[in-house]
This record gives C-alpha cells, sequence and structure tokens, in this order.
C-alpha cells in the first residue's frame, strides 16, 4: 500500500471498497482489459449497445465499472509486483465513455487469483435477466469448468455420526452442486461445458454471433465440437465447422454410473435421487425440457435393469 501511496504523490485519495485507499485518475490511465475475462461478458446485439450508449450520453455511466487489484506477478506467477487494474465488469461502459471522453466511476474489489475472478464474474453475468439460453449455457459451462479445476472430484468425505463413529458419506459432484444451483439437470451442466469448450474454439467473431442468436449454428454441434479431441486451429466460419464435424468420428459417450464401492442399495437411493431432482426441473417451456426428460427415462431404465 505504502508503494501505491507514493505513486500517487500529493493528489487527493479517494477511499475506495475494501479500504483501498486510490487515485481515481491514476486508476483510470492504468486499466487493462485481458481478452480471456472480456470473452466471458456476453456480447450485446447492435440495437442494444446502441441503446445502452444513448442512455449513457443522456443520463451519464450510472454503475460503477468494477476493478481488479493486483499485480503482475499473480497474472503469470512471477516475482513481478507492478500494480495492475484490471477491468472485470462494465467492458461495453467503458468503451463507450472513453470513445465520448465521459467520466465515469470505479469501483476496487480484491481476490486472490485469476480462477476467483472468473468465477465472480460468471456469478455476476448469470444473475443478469437478459442473456440468452446460448449466453447461460455458456455461462454455467465455464463455472463447470472453473470449479472442477480448482476442487477435483471428491467422491467420498469423512463424516461423524451421533455415536462419533466415523463414516463414509457421499459428496456430491460438481455437476450435481451447479444443477441445484441453477435449477437444471446434471446432464444439462455437462452438455453446457462441451458447449462452452466448444464456443472457445472459434473465432472471437462466430463465437459472439452463436452465442447472441445470430447465428444458424445447432447448440448440439457447439457441443459436438467441444468434444472433439486434436482440434488444433479455432473454426473461422460455419462452413469450416460443418467439415470439420463432418469428418470427425462418431463418439459414443459412456453410460454414467455411480461409483463402483456403492452398494446396491446406495446406488437406488441415488438414482431415486435424482429422478427426484429433474422432476423439479421439468418445464415444457424450458430449452432443456427435451435433455431432461431424456436423462429421466435413461435412470428409470438403470433401476429397471438394475444397471447399477
Amino acid at each position: 500500500m505504502k508503494k501505491l501511496l507514493n505513486q500517487f504523490g500529493n493528489k487527493p485519495l479517494i477511499k475506495k471498497e475494501g479500504g483501498s485507499l486510490v487515485q481515481q485518475e491514476h486508476i483510470k490511465n492504468r486499466i487493462t482489459i485481458l481478452p480471456e475475462f472480456e470473452s466471458l461478458i456476453p456480447p450485446l446485439l447492435p440495437d442494444e449497445y446502441n441503446q445502452l450508449e444513448a442512455n449513457i450520453l443522456k443520463e451519464g455511466c450510472r454503475e460503477p465499472l468494477l476493478i481488479w487489484q493486483t499485480t503482475q506477478g499473480v497474472l503469470d506467477q512471477s516475482a513481478d509486483d507492478t500494480s495492475l487494474f484490471v477491468l472485470i465488469d462494465g467492458h461495453n461502459r467503458f468503451s463507450i465513455c472513453q470513445r465520448h471522453g465521459l467520466e465515469f466511476k470505479l469501483s476496487l474489489r480484491e481476490f486472490d487469483d485469476k480462477e476467483a475472478v472468473r468465477d465472480f464474474m460468471i456469478d455476476n453475468q448469470l444473475g443478469r435477466r437478459n442473456l440468452t439460453a446460448e449466453q447461460m449455457s455458456y455461462l454455467r459451462g465455464q463455472k463447470y469448468l472453473v470449479l472442477k479445476k480448482k476442487q477435483g472430484r471428491p467422491l467420498f468425505t469423512d463424516s461423524a455420526d451421533q455415536t462419533t463413529k466415523k463414516s463414509k458419506v457421499a459428496v456430491k459432484r460438481t455437476d450435481e452442486k451447479l444443477a441445484d444451483q441453477f435449477n437444471v439437470s446434471p446432464k444439462t451442466i455437462r452438455l453446457d461445458a462441451d458447449f462452452a469448450k466448444g464456443a472457445d474454439r472459434m473465432s472471437d467473431t462466430l463465437k459472439k454471433e452463436v452465442l447472441s442468436r445470430k447465428s444458424k449454428i445447432r447448440k448440439s454441434d457447439v457441443v459436438k465440437l467441444g468434444t472433439l479431441e486434436n482440434l488444433n486451429k479455432r473454426i473461422e466460419t460455419v462452413e469450416e465447422l460443418t467439415a470439420v464435424l463432418h469428418s470427425a468420428p462418431e463418439q459414443t459417450p459412456p453410460a454414467e454410473k455411480v461409483s463402483a464401492s456403492s452398494t446396491p442399495d446406495g446406488a437406488l437411493t441415488h438414482y431415486v435421487g435424482q429422478l427426484k431432482q429433474l422432476a423439479t426441473t421439468l418445464d415444457s417451456r424450458s430449452p432443456d425440457f427435451e435433455e431432461v426428460c431424456q436423462e429421466i427415462l435413461t435412470i428409470i431404465s438403470r433401476i429397471l435393469t438394475k444397471s447399477f
């Protein structure tokens, strides 16, 4: 903090969130935009962007831009302690204010690492109501991939019952936790992850068209793209995507089963619990309706045939 204060000289300081003392103009001139973070911001359609611009020109930029105060060393795992101020929310507002020379406010946030920032940004975007189904799927998939990488997949944890004897209790998988959070099925979360990986394999332009529903590319094709292995190039056009998918070998996903250490009774309880969860997500208006129905039928089939 002393280093930051010395950089600011004798100019007035403003106290911001988290107890940090910052000089507004100093930070505004040093805002950094990271493409990997910017890609988490769902693109606005031209009409939406124009409306936002008109509102800002008329009323000013009312919401503060969110800034991650960090260092270069945190970003690249080096010893470089150069201060960085990374934009994590307000990219469209920032570009509009920059182009028109308008003032804007800042709000500083502190995070331990990039993964924590990504998780915050995804939750922040998912809390908004003007997202397309594709944008929601992409963000849920990104959240799954972040948590999967960070937490791994513990199947059991130690617990103690009332007699203090330790026992093993099942821990929910990442897809089950997110399914509960977003009121969808675990299978939908896994498909979201493949959709997110597929979208990230496209050029920025094509990806924006898919997420904004400006492209006629089917969601299932994006999901399939995300499952392909050894793909070392970005997909630039619809025609190129069609060619890649046409030449890709057909893949049959393995049937999902509970842990081999589970007892038959435990497996049955697991699948019945899944059915109850899926039943709460049934909504004929939902874009995931057919997927949920198919998963219900699959689980019922496993129960009837005792394929545990």
